[in-house]
């Protein structure tokens, strides 16, 4: 269903006048008579018999003083600039231009998320981190377009979950009827931290919804704990349940499980980071994108590519994001320090054979390398240190690189100090 990884680095899913003063003339008029009872004649005394005006000119200045107060302006504009540049700013600040682009390039009018790296589909995953992105720069105005179009256009007729793929071919229609885990997470999150936010109590309402569908439906025991299945239909095999590691959204269900209470959000992170230790794989022990469990036993399936890939890049973001001091991110900062000096990152990696694949990493798959190395070797991150979003980066990789900006932010920043 959702291996949708398939091509180069494309594929997922499967950012301030001045008084003028002038010197009005005045009017003076002076006049004094006095009236003798006896001549009856009238005799004007003073400097004038009628009134007379008198204007005061205004003093021009010399020409040295105009162009000092000129420069003095220029002055102050420049000083305001360059305070501007170089006052020290918040360094865990999310860039709005990453969300003014992040928006102009993959949310349309009607609210949908578009994965322009793989045919312009939306999914479940990309409404979820469309919506996350909106609550973590305020923008309730996107917030709700999107949570609606993901509503109307995905949410299943007999539950609270969501059809995980939507096609922009023949006006728009449901590719895959089948949920997928990850996006439901992430949406009923979203919901949640918007309650949070702008204290609405239809988006916890509707949070509420997803969750009793998601404990009720997507969760399988299994020798490591409980589990949480891909989707709804076609993961539990004769031989074993075929599980992502990287639906594991850790923040996420630490916070669920404050937002909503019930003993299956323990089991269910107990039973991830179980996965996690269980499934090392190839020369470095890395999580892969797919893993099947067995009665006593974890394999790579043999109907998914074994690979460390766009799926499993997800695993540290994850872990990092609600643990930073996990020994479980120790692996993956390893691998990425033994490449060779100057080398470019693989996307893939084969954990059969070690053979890494031809293309680079994506710059979001990079920002994760980055907090990954960050947390493995205990210093701090701050958000300036991950390069901003740019125009030509696709849907996956600028969602991994806004959302490990966000993780940084939350976790090293000022309000979780």
């Amino acid at each position: 269903m959702k291996e949708r990884h398939n091509q180069r680095g494309d594929h997922h899913g499967g950012g301030k006048g001045h008084g003028r003063h002038a010197d009005d003339g005045h009017h003076a008029a002076h006049s004094h008579s006095s009236a003798h009872a006896g001549g009856g004649m009238a005799h004007a005394h003073g400097p004038a018999s009628h009134p007379r005006q008198h204007h005061k000119k205004r003093a021009h200045l010399p020409i040295w003083r105009r162009y000092w107060r000129l420069g003095a302006l220029a002055l102050a504009i420049l000083a305001a600039v360059l305070a501007w540049l170089f006052w020290p700013r918040d360094p865990y600040a999310l860039p709005r231009s990453d969300w003014s682009l992040f928006k102009q390039r993959f949310l349309a009018t009607d609210g949908r998320i578009v994965d322009d790296g793989n045919g312009g589909v939306s999914h479940s995953e990309g409404q979820g981190y469309g919506m996350l992105l909106a609550v973590a720069f305020h923008d309730r105005r996107a917030f709700d377009l999107i949570w609606g179009w993901t509503l109307s256009h995905l949410k299943q007729k007999d539950d609270f979950l969501f059809s995980w793929q939507w096609l922009p071919t023949d006006g728009g229609r449901i590719g895959d009827v089948n949920n997928a885990s990850d996006g439901d997470l992430l949406i009923a999150w979203a919901l949640e931290r918007a309650f949070q936010e702008w204290k609405d109590y239809d988006y916890l309402k509707a949070s509420g919804q997803i969750v009793t569908s998601y404990l009720s439906r997507m969760t399988v025991d299994t020798w490591l704990g409980t589990q949480i299945l891909p989707g709804a239909i076609g993961f539990q095999k004769p031989d074993g349940v075929v599980l992502n590691p990287s639906y594991y959204v850790f923040p996420a269900i630490s916070e669920m499980g404050s937002a909503f209470r019930s003993p299956k959000w323990a089991a269910i992170y107990s039973g991830g980071i179980a996965l996690l230790e269980a499934s090392q794989f190839g020369n470095w022990k890395l999580a892969p994108d797919w893993v099947l469990v067995g009665a006593k036993w974890v394999s790579l399936p043999a109907d998914h590519d074994p690979v460390f890939g766009y799926n499993a890049i997800r695993v540290p973001l994850n872990i990092a994001w609600d643990d930073p001091r996990s020994p479980l991110l120790h692996a993956y900062a390893e691998f990425w320090e033994s490449l060779p000096a100057g080398s470019e990152a693989p996307a893939t990696v084969n954990l059969k054979t070690g053979q890494f694949c031809p293309y680079a990493a994506l710059p979001g798959m990079l920002a994760v390398k980055e907090l990954t190395l960050a947390c493995a070797k205990s210093r701090t991150i701050t958000v300036a240190e991950i390069p901003r979003l740019r125009t030509e980066e696709t849907y996956y990789s600028a969602s991994l690189k806004l959302l490990t900006k966000i993780a940084i932010r939350e976790r090293f920043g000022p309000k979780m100090n």
